[in-house]
């Protein structure tokens, strides 16, 4: 009997041990510690700039020669007008006028070009007359450069410039004023610079 008991002993110890055969003891599992939640590097941002966002073209809204919009048109896009529109105008970008506009038109910046605008025109920046073309309505912009006909009153808080084709029929406002020899006011004109 005492030699059962010492088996059973053995047997007990080597269970606890993980040692024994085969048959009679259990395969010991290993407990593995769970692994320390790491900790996120720290990264100095006194020295990092901020990221640099990339400027995004506008995009054009081109208006074909054949084309008449009647109605009024808002957009942030740059137009290219070469058609006609009864309507007024709301541009964020800079509007190139080669056709004809009856209709009050605000942009950034605005260049006719052998076209024809009826109703005022305000612009942010610049607004540029090119020979050829005519202008009905109060201009108010920056700068003003014109080189054809305008009828209306001309308001520009920096500089208007009447080329050698200009003929401006009204007031005239601006902080400087440079004519150049051939071109004519019929007006009044006012220095506020």
């Amino acid at each position: 009997m005492a030699k059962k008991e010492e088996n059973n002993f053995k047997k007990a110890m080597n269970e606890l041990l993980g040692a024994g055969g085969k048959d009679d003891a259990e395969p010991v599992r290993e407990e593995k510690p769970e692994p320390a939640e790491e900790e996120a590097p720290k990264i100095d941002f006194s020295f990092q700039r901020e990221p640099e966002v990339p400027t995004a073209r506008r995009e054009e809204a081109i208006i074909p020669s054949d084309m008449v919009i009647n109605g009024n048109i808002t957009t942030s896009s740059n137009m290219k007008i070469m058609g006609s529109i009864v309507g007024d105008v709301e541009c964020e970008g800079n509007i190139f006028l080669l056709g004809n506009i009856q209709g009050n038109v605000s942009a950034a910046n605005l260049t006719i070009q052998n076209g024809g605008l009826t109703g005022d025109v305000f612009a942010q920046e610049n607004i540029m007359i090119e020979q050829g073309s005519a202008l009905i309505g109060n201009l108010e912009a920056q700068n003003i450069y014109s080189n054809a006909k305008t009828e209306g009153r001309i308001h520009a808080s920096g500089a208007v410039e009447l080329r050698e084709r200009a003929f401006v029929e009204g007031d005239i406002t601006a902080g400087t004023l440079s004519v150049n020899a051939g071109a004519k006011i019929k007006g009044m004109v006012e220095i506020s610079g």
